[in-house]
Order: C-alpha cells, then structure tokens, then sequence
C-alpha cells in the first residue's frame, strides 16, 4: 500500500510518467486488481497518451470493473482517439450508475458534440456522401447457375419454340423497299404512339418483310408486343437480332421478358450485358439486375411467409405481401453461422457453441446451496431439473455442446481448423477471445488487439466453414486441391451479405490478421488458404454490417420452474422451492449471421421488433410486428439507440452505417428551435422558435406551419402524453410550448 501512496502522490503532484511507473509496478506484482489500471489510465490520460489510457480502461473492464471512474476514462479517452461506439459503450456504464452525475452528463455532451462536428467538418449532409447500394452488389454468377441456364434454355426451346440460335436474314434488295420500310416504320410508330398497337404491329411487319435484317424495326415490333402483353412474340424479335447488333435497349427489354416468364438466369444474363454496354453507368438497369437476383435467391425462403424480399434504391428490403397485425409473428430464422459475442458476463462453458442451447446444470444454478436444501427439494431437482448431457470437444475438452450430433456438425463444419488443441496459434486466437480482444501483440505489448464487440473467432468460424466445405467437396471428387468452382460453392452462402466499411480492419488489428493467416496457411490434406488485405477487410465488414445478437431463450432453468409449476397445491415443494429461485440465469449472447433478418432496414420509427427465439432446437430471433403493416408496405427494424435526439441519430447512423435516415421521424422532428421544422425559416435575432406542445421535439416559426406538419404527417410520430392523447387527436388543439427544447 505505500507503493500505492507514493504513486498517487506523484500524481497529485503532476509527476505522471513517475506516477505510471510505480502503478505498472504494483500492476505487475498484482495484474487482475482493476484499480491500479483505472489510476494508471488517469496518468496517462493528463499525458495525452490516449492510446495507452484506453487500453488500461478496456483492461480493467475486461477485469469486471464497474464503476463511475470507469466510465469516464474511458468515455474520455475513446472519445479523443474518435472512437465514439466505445467510448459510447463506457458512458453506458456510467448511466446505469448514475444518469444524473454532471461529469457524465458533460462527458455525453462532449462525445455527441464530436459526433456532430466531425460530420459537419466533413461537409455534412449536404455533402451528399453516401453508397449507390448496387455498387456493392456483384453480377458474378452464383456457382451452378451454367447448368440452371441450360435448362431455361429447354423451356424457351420446348414450351415456347425459341431456339438457341435463329438464323438472320441477309438483305438482298435495297432499292426502293427501303424506301417503302421506312414510310412503314414512321406509320407504325404514329399509330404506336396513338395506342393503335394492332395496326401498328401489321407496319412493323410489312417494314421487316421488307427489310428483314433492321434491328431497330425489329426492337420497335418487340415494344408494341411487350404493351400488347404478347412476351413470346416480344421476345421472337429480339432473339432474331444478333448479340453483335443489340443495344442497351434490347437488352434491358429483354431482361424485363424474362424476367416476366419467371426465367432470372436469362434475365441476369441480358440485364448483366445492358450494364456492360454503359460501362456501369446506368444505374436503372443494375437496379433490374439485382431486382431478379433478389427475387431468385429469396423467393424459395419466403414461399409460406407474409414478406418478400426486394431490391429497392437503397438495396435490399422485406416487404407485406399481405396487411399484418401488430403482434403478428412475421418469422423466425436460425443463423447460417454463429459466433461469441465479447461480453464478460457470458459464460460459454454453460452454453453449446453449435446451437446456442444452455445445458446450464442444477449444480451450475444452484452452487453450494444444493447441498444446505431439504432432503425433498433435491429430490424435485433431481426429478424436474432436465437432463442435458455435457459433451466437450475431444480434442481441446474446452468447447462444449448439448449433444455428440452437435459436436458432429461443429468439427465438421468449421471446429476442426480451429480447435484451440490444433497449433499455437488457434490457441492464442481463442485466448484473446476469452480475454475479450486482449493479449501481447507482435511487439511484446499486452493491449487490446481486437476493435468489435463480436469474437475474432466468428471470423475465422466464416473462413473455417469455407475451407471445410471446399475441403468436402474435393474430396468427394477425388481431387487433390479444391477446384475454382468449388471455392466458389464453398463462398457462396456468404455472397448474400453486404459489407461497407470506410477504414481498413487489416491495418488496425493486424496481430489479428497475421494470427488468422497462421491458422488456415496449412489446412490440412495439402490444402492452403491465403487470406488478403482485402478479404480480411471484406469478412469484417460483412459482419459489422450484418450480425445481429441473440440468445437461446429457453433454459433448463425455465424448463424446471415449469414442471415446478404445474406442482398440485397439496405438494409444498414447489412453495417452499421459490425463494431458491429469485435468480434468473444469465442468457449468454451471440451474434449471428441471418438470411432474412439481414434485410431488414432502419427507420427510427421501426414497426417489426427483433428478439430471441428457440427455433427448431437452436437458438435464434424472431421476427414481431409493433404495428398494424400494409400490403406493400416495407418492414423496418431499428440499428442504434432511437432515444437520441434526431440530429444525433443522424450523425451516429451516418458515421456507422454511411447513410442519411429519412425515415418519418426524421422527416417530421426538427434539430433545434433555430429552425423551423416545417419550413425551415431561420429565427432572427437570437429569438428561438417554440417547439411542440407534446413531444418537444420539433419547433415552428408559426402556428399555421406547426398545424401543416401535424397534417402532413408529425402527428404520427408526436410522442403524446397519456393526458393529452384525447385532445391531440384534433390538430386545432395542438398547442406550441415555451419548454426548453432537449439538449
């Protein structure tokens, strides 16, 4: 303790690199005592050393530190270094102690203060920064997609007596015919024009007869049979045209026929070689290329659900097919892939890494206090607690699952590679997800290595699965590396998720990256795989962009308080059970990769609610309505705390996920009494507007235009106190406040 002393005395005194000395010297004697890093991340914190003061704050939070000094140095420090989800996530810390302490509440200021000035340096909104959602969709074809090709091509052969190739027929004549067409052709079109489609059909006609081999009175001909709603004939006309004469415009109509015949690997093709002919450029008909893929892959998913999936402007939405109830279950879905998420109250031994299930014993529930019970009430846990086997990996006796299937599928699927019993280097990967990102980089250095809140290891379960299955695949073709086609079989359950990120995860975490390539540079049987830059940034960015968290809500612990319930009333057991029961079992947390949830887009008003589902023996999420939906209408979930004020919201939705909400809310709710919300007259003066009476959340210069957005669409979004929900109903009530707008 007189080191301690001496150290907090030097740095009261201002001597902070002596104060961080003798603090790294108790920290060394005593490395899990949390306190020492909290007192040493204030020294380096006054030296500005933030890097250095961050890792100490994420050290002791690794530690189960919990506390208000906490949550403001590393607020603090996270903030400075622009990190502004961590230091978010320390503030959270703060709030659940205290949401009224003044340093925390001027540490959020500043952080959201940092957040908005960022954007604003960068030019704001007005910037128009952004992505064009189909830039990051690929038109490579899905493997197999060749042999689907062949057989659309049987269809078209056999039911609609299109051949592969139609001969095309040389001009012989010019003279006066051409003449004679072309008077055809601008008769056609008057008449086309006019709506007489039948009579300008027969001019096309004559014009082609005269002169057979004009793409363009072709094409023309296949637009009149495509209003008429004649796709067979529409299509004659194009196929008739050669590859080397089709413009942008017969391609882009003749992947809508397809399209319309239910044909998607046609209409790829012709949409695919419209957006080549524009360099890219068109971004309509890269709309309608992805339209059909998202149709094709997702459809089959959706057969016996409420909702499709479609490809708008803003990529990929989930859309009613039909009007749904609020409370309407819309699905529920298990992940493709599922990974740890870095939470320090999550005990994985107690829970499988296949399924998520808890196998949570009596013994785990109850500790010491089993053994103080009456004689009776262990019996009862012995009849009632159910009985979930326990099997640990073979190799490592460290992962555990429910069941030896369980255990199959894993080491099948994607353990195997990465099973800490493997190599030195699955073994440090899997100790720095315990250690929740920390351990000794490449330098020596302890520090935190790992910058997301989901496990590296969900990484390397992505790359494993994909080598396993490529390795399969191979080996069922007696072949002796994977093939191309088969890499590409082996990728493709992940080609359906996005990724975006502006920063490079490859230059951040690099002791990661090199460790993951250690791993998989010999994957057994003579098979390698390299894993660039890229990728490495590509896979993260996937699964910042895609994850959502979940836990298997069902427990033994549940499933005993049931069977304890239905006890009859002369049994006192199950009365004088309950005080041991006061305690609900933590449900440890894992993030998943989902085919459809992934869908889902955010509005801060979100009308579907995500939560934990037990789904055919695993866990996973399901899918809730919050609101009576409309057919046609889109399904929105929400990514981030809506609480926020909608300036904020911008700012965080902007800076995580690159993008400007326009939801209804942010339509209708203003920044600031600067402003006006509705029309965006700027006070004078230094006067403020007032805002609204109810929600306090939009300001007007006037009441006729406060009663204009309420019309136009703010009540809907008004939050309305339980008071004055009656007389909100008439907009004429509707009153402006002198209330302080919120900071």
């Amino acid at each position: 303790m007189t080191e301690d002393k001496t150290a907090t005395e030097d740095f009261q005194a201002g001597k902070y690199a002596e104060a961080v000395e003798k603090y790294s010297a108790l920290i060394n004697a005593t490395p899990n005592f949390s306190s020492y890093y909290l007192k040493r991340g204030q020294c380096y914190l006054k030296s500005n050393k933030y890097k250095e003061a961050l890792q100490d704050a994420q050290k002791a939070s690794s530690l189960g530190e919990k506390s208000m000094e906490l949550a403001m140095l590393g607020g603090k420090v996270a903030t400075k270094l622009q990190m502004y989800e961590e230091a978010y996530r320390f503030y959270k810390i703060g709030v659940e102690l205290d949401n009224t302490n003044t340093d925390l509440v001027e540490g959020l200021r500043n952080l959201q203060q940092a957040i908005l000035d960022e954007y604003e340096l960068e030019g704001g909104e007005d910037a128009e920064k952004g992505y064009s959602a189909v830039d990051f969709c690929s038109q490579d074809p899905y493997p197999g997609d060749d042999k689907l090709l062949q057989i659309e091509q049987k269809i078209l052969e056999n039911k609609h007596n299109i051949q592969d190739t139609i001969p095309w027929k040389d001009y012989k004549d010019g003279g006066e015919f051409r003449g004679q067409a072309s008077e055809a052709a601008i008769e056609a079109h008057s008449l086309m024009v006019a709506g007489k489609l039948e009579e300008a059909v027969q001019k096309f006609t004559f014009a082609i007869e005269t002169e057979p081999n004009n793409a363009i009175l072709r094409r023309l001909r296949s637009e009149a049979y495509y209003i008429m709603d004649d796709k067979i004939n529409s299509l004659r006309d194009l196929w008739a045209i050669p590859k080397n004469q089709r413009r942008v415009e017969v391609w882009r109509l003749g992947g809508q026929i397809f399209h319309d015949l239910n044909l998607p690997l046609h209409a790829e093709l012709w949409f695919k070689n419209a957006t080549r002919l524009t360099d890219g450029k068109d971004e309509g008909v890269k709309i309608l290329f992805q339209r059909t893929r998202i149709q094709r892959l997702y459809a089959p998913l959706c057969n016996n659900l409420a909702i499709n999936v479609e490809f708008s402007d803003f990529g990929k939405c989930v859309v009613a097919k039909k009007a749904i109830k609020e409370g309407e279950e819309l699905f529920t879905e298990k992940p493709l892939i599922m990974g740890q998420v870095m939470d320090k109250d999550n005990n994985f031994a107690l829970s499988c890494d296949n399924c998520a299930a808890s196998i949570l014993t009596a013994e785990d529930y109850f500790g010491s206090t089993l053994e103080t019970m009456e004689p009776d009430l262990k019996e009862l846990i012995r009849e009632s607690w159910p009985d979930i086997p326990t099997v640990a990996c073979d190799k490592c006796q460290k992962v555990k699952y429910c069941s030896e299937d369980c255990r199959r599928q894993a080491w099948v699927s994607q353990h195997e590679l990465i099973c800490p019993a493997r190599s030195e280097a699955t073994k440090k990967l899997h100790e720095i997800s315990q250690n929740l990102g920390h351990g000794v980089a490449e330098d020596g250095v302890w520090k935190n290595l790992w910058d997301a809140h989901f496990s590296p290891l969900f990484l390397a379960r992505v790359w494993s699965s994909i080598i396993s299955a490529a390795k399969h695949m191979m080996k069922e073709s007696d072949g002796s590396v994977p093939t191309a086609e088969q890499w590409a079989k082996a990728r493709s359950p992940f080609r359906k998720f996005m990724a975006f990120g502006n920063s490079s995860a490859a230059d951040s975490m690099p002791t990661i990256l090199n460790l993951i390539r250690e791993i998989f540079k010999d994957c057994g049987d003579g098979v390698q795989y390299k894993i660039t830059d890229n990728e490495f940034n590509g896979r993260y960015f996937q699964a910042v962009c895609n994850l959502q968290t979940f836990s298997s809500p069902i427990t033994p612990y549940h499933r005993f308080m049931t069977r304890v319930s239905k006890l009859g009333a002369e049994d006192t057991r199950g009365m004088r059970m309950l005080k041991y029961l006061q305690t609900t079992p933590h449900l440890n947390t894992y993030c998943g990769l989902f085919q459809l949830q992934s869908c889902l887009n955010h509005s801060c008003t979100n009308n579907v609610q995500v939560s934990d589902a037990e789904v055919e023996g695993y866990g996973g999420v399901k899918v809730v309505a919050k609101a009576d939906i409309k057919k046609g209408d889109e399904l929105f979930t929400t990514y981030i705390d809506t609480s926020m004020p909608r300036r904020l919201r911008r700012a965080w939705l902007f800076r995580s996920f690159n993008f400007w909400c326009h939801c209804h809310r942010c339509e209708f709710e203003g920044d600031g009494p600067e402003v006006c919300t509705e029309c965006q007259k700027k006070a004078e003066n230094n006067s403020l507007f007032l805002a609204c009476g109810q929600c306090h959340r939009a300001w007007y210069c006037s009441v006729p235009c406060q009663k204009s957005a309420w019309r136009r669409g703010h009540r809907k979004i008004c939050r309305k106190t339980k008071s004055s929900t009656d007389a909100a109903a008439n907009q004429d009530s509707i009153e402006l406040s002198n209330k302080e707008p919120e900071k």
